[in-house]
C-alpha cells in the first residue's frame, strides 16, 4: 500500500509540471532547439517534420516518445488534424495494452485532477484555445473520457476549428457508436458547416435506428434529403443567359431559396420554374435534371420527380446513385400514400388491410431496386446490409443471411449485422448459431454503456436461452436490462413471472 501511494504521488508531481518536462524532453532528444520552440508555430514545414518523427516513433513502437512530440505539435498547430488523429490513436493503443483498463483509467483521472478546474475555467471564460491544451493533457491519461472529448469538440467549434471538432466527435462515435447527442451534433456539423450531406444523413439515420421516435433526427433526415441533390457550387453551372431571364428574383434571392433546408410551396414553385428554364437551355445536363427532380420530390409531385430521375438515368446509365434516387422517390410516394390512408375515414379493418398491402408492395419495389443496385456495386457493404434487412423483413431468411454475412465485413455495420444474423438464425430455429452471433456482438461492442442497441442484443440473447430451456441464463440476461430500464419491451413481465413462479 505505501509503495502504491508513493508511486501515485510521484506521478501526480510530474504531471503538475508536464509543460516543462514535455519541452525539455524534446530538446534533450534534439527534436527541437530554442529557436524552433519560438518559431515553429509559424512554420508548417517544421511542424510536418515533427509529425513525421512521431510517425517513425509510432512505427518503432516508441509510443511515449510519439505522444510527447504530437502533444507539442497540436499545441502549436491545433488544426493539424492528422497529428491529432494519430495522437488519439496512440493514446487508445496504450490504453488497450493495459491489462487493467479500468484501473488505468481511474489512476489516469486521479493524475488529471489538477487539469480539470483549469480546463473548465478557461472554457467558461471563453478562452477556448487555452482550454484545448488542458483537455489534451486529461486525455493523455484517459483517451476515452466522453465528457472531456465532448467539451474539447465544443471548444474547437467555438474557435471555428471545424475539422478538429469533427475529428473529436468522430472519436466519440468510434467509442460509443450509438451516442445520440454526439450523432446529432456531428450530423449538424456535416450538414451546416461542411455540406457533407451523405455523412450528415448517416448520422441522423443512425439515431433513428436507436430511437425511432426521435423527431429532431427524423426532421433532420428530411431536411438533408431535400438538400442532397443540390451539390456545392451547382449554381455556378447555371448559365448567365438563364439568370438574366429571371425577372422577379435576382441571383442572391434564388440562391437563398435553394439553400433553405425547409422550402415553402411558393419557394418550390419558383425553383421548379427556374430549373425547368435551365433544363430547356441545357437539356443534356443531368445535374440540372436531378436538381429539378429533387424540387418536384419536395413538392410531393412524385410522378414528375420519378420521371425526371429516369431521364437523368438515361443520360448516365452507369450512375447507380440515380437508381437510389428513383428508389427513394418511390419509397416516399408509398410512405405518403400510407400516411394519407391512415388519416382517412375508412373502417379500421379495411384501412389496416390496405396499408398492409401497400407495405408489402413497397418492400417488393425496394427489393427490385436494391438488387439492381447491388448488381452494379457488389462490394458496397452498406447496400448489402440494407438488402439483408429488407430480406429479413420479407422473411427471406436464407437470402438475408447471405447479405449479412457480407455486411459484417464493414466496420460501421458489423455489430448490427451480427445482431441480424442472430435474428435470422433464431427464425430458422438454429439457436446455437444465434447465440454465437449475439455473444459476438456483445463482446465486440466493448461498451460499458447500456444503450438501446446493447439492450436489444441482450434481450435477443435471453430469448435464445429461453427457447433452449436455459431459463436461469435467460433470467440473468433480462435482469441486466431490468436494472437499468424497467420499461424495455416486456422485460418487467418476464422478471415478475420469475419471482412468482
Amino acid at each position: 500500500m505505501p509503495t502504491f501511494f508513493f508511486e501515485f504521488i510521484s506521478k501526480l508531481y510530474f504531471h503538475l509540471f508536464d509543460e516543462y518536462y514535455s519541452y525539455n524532453y524534446l530538446l534533450a532528444l534534439n527534436v527541437l532547439n530554442k529557436s524552433t520552440v519560438m518559431e515553429y508555430s509559424k512554420s508548417s514545414e517544421k511542424t510536418l517534420r515533427l509529425y513525421e518523427k512521431a510517425q517513425e516513433a509510432f512505427k518503432r513502437n516508441n509510443l511515449d516518445y510519439a505522444i510527447k512530440i504530437l502533444m507539442t505539435v497540436v499545441e502549436f498547430s491545433p488544426q493539424f488534424i492528422k497529428a491529432r488523429h494519430l495522437l488519439r490513436l496512440i493514446e487508445m493503443k496504450k490504453l488497450e495494452r493495459s491489462k487493467a483498463v479500468l484501473l488505468k483509467r481511474f489512476i489516469g483521472n486521479m493524475l488529471s485532477i489538477p487539469y480539470y478546474p483549469i480546463a473548465y475555467f478557461y472554457f467558461y471564460r471563453g478562452q477556448y484555445d487555452k482550454a484545448l491544451s488542458f483537455y489534451e493533457k486529461i486525455l493523455l491519461n484517459d483517451p476515452v473520457n466522453i465528457i472531456v472529448l465532448t467539451t474539447l469538440g465544443n471548444s474547437a467549434l467555438e474557435l471555428d476549428m471545424v475539422d478538429t471538432a469533427i475529428e473529436t466527435f468522430e472519436t466519440i462515435r468510434r467509442i460509443i457508436p450509438s451516442h445520440i447527442k454526439n450523432l446529432m451534433k456531428l450530423g449538424i456539423i456535416y450538414k451546416d458547416r461542411t455540406g457533407e450531406l451523405e455523412k450528415a444523413k448517416e448520422c441522423f439515420t443512425t439515431i433513428l435506428q436507436h430511437d425511432k421516435e426521435n423527431h429532431a433526427a427524423r426532421k433532420a433526415v428530411s431536411d438533408v434529403s431535400a438538400l442532397q441533390t443540390i451539390e456545392t457550387g451547382s449554381y455556378d453551372d447555371l448559365s448567365s443567359s438563364f439568370l438574366t431571364k429571371v425577372k422577379d428574383l435576382d441571383y442572391t434571392d434564388i440562391a437563398e431559396k435553394k439553400m433553405r433546408a425547409v422550402k415553402s410551396e411558393e419557394d418550390l414553385q419558383i425553383l421548379i420554374k427556374d430549373t425547368e428554364e435551365a433544363h430547356r437551355q441545357e437539356p443534356q445536363n443531368s445535374k440540372t435534371i436531378i436538381e429539378l427532380a429533387s424540387y418536384y420530390l419536395q413538392a410531393k409531385d412524385y410522378q414528375s420527380a420519378i420521371a425526371y430521375y429516369k431521364k437523368a438515368l438515361d443520360l448516365t446509365p452507369e450512375d447507380y446513385t440515380i437508381v437510389k434516387m428513383i428508389m427513394n422517390a418511390e419509397m416516399s410516394q408509398f410512405d405518403n400514400t400510407i400516411l394519407e390512408l391512415a388519416k382517412s375515414v375508412l373502417p379500421s379493418e379495411e384501412k389496416e388491410q390496405q396499408i398492409k398491402e401497400l407495405e408489402t408492395e413497397k418492400r417488393k419495389v425496394a427489393e427490385y431496386y436494391l438488387e439492381h443496385i447491388v448488381e452494379q456495386k457488389p462490394a458496397d457493404k452498406e447496400l448489402r446490409y440494407q438488402l439483408g434487412r429488407l430480406y429479413f423483413e420479407m422473411n427471406k431468411i436464407d437470402k438475408a443471411i447471405k447479405e449479412f454475412q457480407l455486411a459484417v465485413q464493414e466496420p460501421r455495420y458489423r455489430l448490427r449485422a451480427h445482431n441480424y444474423l442472430g435474428l435470422c438464425f433464431m427464425a430458422a430455429k438454429m439457436f446455437d448459431l444465434a447465440e454465437v452471433q449475439f455473444t459476438t456482438a456483445l463482446k465486440e461492442s466493448g461498451k460499458n454503456v447500456m444503450d438501446t442497441f446493447t439492450k436489444e442484443i441482450i434481450y435477443n440473447l435471453a430469448a435464445v436461452y429461453e427457447n433452449t430451456g436455459h431459463i436461469g441464463k435467460a433470467v440473468d440476461q433480462y435482469k441486466e436490462i431490468y436494472k437499468v430500464d424497467i420499461g424495455f419491451k416486456d422485460v418487467a413481465d418476464k422478471i415478475r413471472q420469475t419471482y412468482h413462479s
